[in-house]
Order: structure tokens, then C-alpha cells, then sequence
């Protein structure tokens, strides 16, 4: 019920908000109207009206982000709250992290998923609710100062700059996945060398691994400029599309100027009509634009919801291939079981273990290890898991001091 409040709170002032924008926008057409004549009374009056319309509309707009928040906190309560009390019932979490791997990283999904897809949620609510309100309102606006010419022009001016633009951004997707990639390798060649620093040191690698690094850094460099060379024609078309907006409003009005159809209005009057059909106009076009970008942030969402079931999905497939670094993909426990994964492609007759399972329950690290028996694989492990005696026949501990102690295990 709270929530429901919430959203009907919001939309009610999202209605005010967008009848005070509409007086704010009429504001430079009764300017126009009130210094043709020349009369200060009326200028005194209008000028306080517009400051008070102005803070109204600072406030409803502030008000606006705060019930947004708000809805963000309660739905995030709600969804969180939810997925708890059917997480902790019985043994429902024993089971999603050990037992059952249908759902992967659970806590993640709990902890960050949901506050990803509330933070888009609320920040497509305010949208979602007053875009109908506002399109349908603006677009009689416009009917009525402009006539169905104006609509029609005003939609298929909107149609063909959003086509352009679409044209102009084709090029620009795939160096932009480019760039991401070499991003991706420039950073990761910075991590190899942080881990294997001692390594690098020991070899006197270092001229060598600076020339790979410089190598990597002026290929993504080479490649933003080709990026930034093809985005100058993005921005010539966008800038343009948002420029003639503001000339297109003025031919609609001209239409029936020069049909004569305003001939019994003075100057200043018909100035205030030519600032009022600017203001419709081109906040019609800006209704569209939104309408635009909330369809992206729907898909933002649905891209949160969707495609994260396990490793090999995440991926798309075995046989596709990733840019990304899987350092910044992969969790701990994951990184383990794949490194795992390549010792059983591989088997080899034995393998050296250095703390390989200390991100897994006990119950992965007793099949791993047992998979590693069957495959005739002889381990030697270091770690400080006690759980790891029990797949080992010896033990060799280092005491310290140039001691050491060799233990044969009753439990292997």
C-alpha cells in the first residue's frame, strides 16, 4: 500500500510539474507581448509570476529525484526482503551454493542484481508514467497553433533524424568494441605485470614487458582516434538535428501566417504566438527524444535479467571468443574452478597446488580432488586448510629455522 502511495504521489506531481513547465515555457512569448506594449504594470507582475513559477518548478523537479529515491529504497526493501525469506527458508542457501548450480553466485544476484535493476526502475518511473501525458498533451498543443501539418512535420522530422543518426552510428559500434578490447588488454598487460612482477625482475624482463606495454598502449590510442575522427560526423548530425528543431517550429508557424489566418493580431501578440509554437514545438520533439531513451533503459534492464545462468552462457558458448579480462569477470571461486577444468584437459601425471581451493566450500574441494585421483593425477598441494589432509598421503611441514617434519596421513 505504501508503495502504491508512492507511485500515485508521484504521478500526480509529475502532472503539476508538467503544467507548471508549460506556464514557464509560455513566459518568453508573454515578454514579447508585455514590452510591446510598453506596459510596466504588467511587465512587474509578470516578472514575479515567473520567478515564482521558477521556484515552483525547482521544487516539484527536486521533488521528482526524492520520491524516485524513495522508490528505489522501497522496492529494493521489498525485492531483497523477499528473496531473503525464501533464501534462509530451511536450507534453501545449503543447497544454491553447494548442492544445486543451476543458479550461479547467488549473493551477487541478491546483493547487486537487485540493486541494479531498482536503481533502473526508478529512474524509468517518473518517465514511464508522464510520457503518454505529455506527448498527448504537447501534441494537441501543437494541432492547435500549428494544425495537423505541424504534428505530421514535427513526427517525421523526429522519424528521419533518428534514422540519420542510426546511419552515422553503425560505423562508430565496432570501433567502440575495439576500443573496449584494447582497453581491456592495455589494463590487463599492467595486472600481468603487477603479478608476475617477481617473476619479470628475475629475468630482467623489464625493457621487454615496457615495449609490449607501449606496444598495446599505441594500438588503443590508434584506435581512439579513428573513433574520434568518425564521432566528429555523429556530432555534426546530432547538433544540426537539435538545431533546425528550433528553425522547423518557426516555418510551421509561418504556414499560416502567410496564409493570413493571424492578420487581426498586432505585432506583439503574434511575437508571443511565434514564442508559444517555438516552445510546443520543440518540447514535442524533446517528448520523443525520452520516449527514445527509456526504451534503452528498458533494455538495460533486461539485460540485467537475463544471460548470467552459468559460466558457459555468460560467454555465449564454448567456441566463442571474449575480450574481456577474466580477472574482472570471473570470481575467485570461479578462476579456481577453471584453472581445474584446464588440469583435466591436460592431465598430466602430477600437479603442484598452490592454495587452489581456498575460494571453494569443502564439498567442491573433495570433488575436484577426487576427480584429480581418477584421472590418475598425483597432487602436491600447498595451503592451510586442515580439509586437505584427507586426499593426501604424506605431509611435509616446515617448522621454521631450516626445520621441517614429514607426517604420513592415516586418513589417506
Amino acid at each position: 500500500f505504501f508503495q502504491l502511495a508512492q507511485v500515485l504521489y508521484l504521478f500526480l506531481e509529475l502532472i503539476v510539474l508538467q503544467l507548471v513547465i508549460y506556464q514557464v515555457g509560455l513566459i518568453p512569448s508573454q515578454f514579447y507581448e508585455v514590452l510591446s506594449e510598453k506596459n510596466y504594470g504588467k511587465l512587474k507582475n509578470l516578472v514575479l509570476f515567473a520567478v515564482m513559477l521558477i521556484l515552483i518548478n525547482s521544487t516539484l523537479k527536486s521533488l521528482d529525484q526524492y520520491i524516485s529515491s524513495l522508490l528505489y529504497v522501497s522496492w529494493r526493501k521489498s525485492l531483497t526482503e523477499e528473496l531473503h525469506s525464501t533464501y534462509f527458508n530451511g536450507h534453501v542457501y545449503y543447497t544454491l551454493n553447494v548442492l544445486c548450480k543451476d543458479i550461479d553466485n547467488p549473493d551477487q544476484r541478491i546483493s547487486q542484481d537487485v540493486e541494479r535493476l531498482c536503481k533502473q526502475m526508478s529512474t524509468m518511473a517518473s518517465r514511464l508514467l508522464i510520457s503518454p501525458f505529455t506527448v498527448t498533451y504537447y501534441t494537441y498543443q501543437c494541432f492547435n497553433s500549428a494544425g495537423w501539418i505541424g504534428f505530421v512535420s514535427i513526427f517525421g522530422y523526429f522519424v528521419v533524424g533518428s534514422i540519420i543518426n542510426k546511419i552515422l552510428i553503425g560505423p562508430i559500434v565496432s570501433m567502440l568494441v575495439e576500443q573496449e578490447k584494447l582497453e581491456g588488454d592495455f589494463r590487463f598487460k599492467h595486472m600481468q605485470i603487477r603479478v608476475n612482477a617477481e617473476s619479470a625482475a628475475f629475468y630482467r624482463a623489464g625493457k621487454v614487458e615496457h615495449m609490449r606495454t607501449d606496444r598495446r598502449l599505441q594500438m588503443l590510442l590508434s584506435t581512439q582516434r579513428s573513433l574520434m575522427n568518425k564521432e566528429l560526423w555523429l556530432y555534426i548530425g546530432v547538433n544540426t538535428f537539435d538545431y533546425l528543431g528550433s528553425i522547423l517550429s518557426y516555418i510551421l508557424i509561418a504556414i499560416p501566417i502567410f496564409a493570413g489566418d493571424y492578420d487581426g493580431l498586432t505585432p506583439g501578440e503574434l511575437s508571443a504566438l511565434v514564442s508559444k509554437n517555438a516552445f510546443v514545438c520543440i518540447y514535442l520533439i524533446n517528448c520523443f527524444t525520452q520516449l527514445i531513451d527509456l526504451s534503452t533503459t528498458v533494455s538495460d534492464v533486461y539485460l540485467e535479467l537475463v544471460g548470467l545462468s552459468n559460466l558457459l552462457t555468460r560467454i555465449g558458448g564454448l567456441d566463442t571468443k571474449v575480450d574481456w579480462s577474466w580477472y574482472d569477470v570471473l570470481s575467485p571461486g570461479e578462476m579456481q574452478r577453471l584453472c581445474f577444468a584446464r588440469l583435466f584437459y591436460l592431465q598430466p601425471k602430477y600437479a603442484v597446488l598452490d592454495e587452489a581451493t581456498s575460494a571453494l566450500t569443502e564439498e567442491a574441494e573433495g570433488q575436484l580432488y577426487k576427480a584429480c585421483k581418477q584421472l590418475g593425477i598425483s597432487l602436491i598441494s600447498l595451503g592451510h586448510r586442515s580439509t586437505l589432509k584427507k586426499h593426501h598421503d604424506i605431509m611435509l611441514r616446515l617448522c621454521g629455522g631450516g626445520q621441517w617434519e614429514l607426517t604420513k596421513l592415516k586418513e589417506a
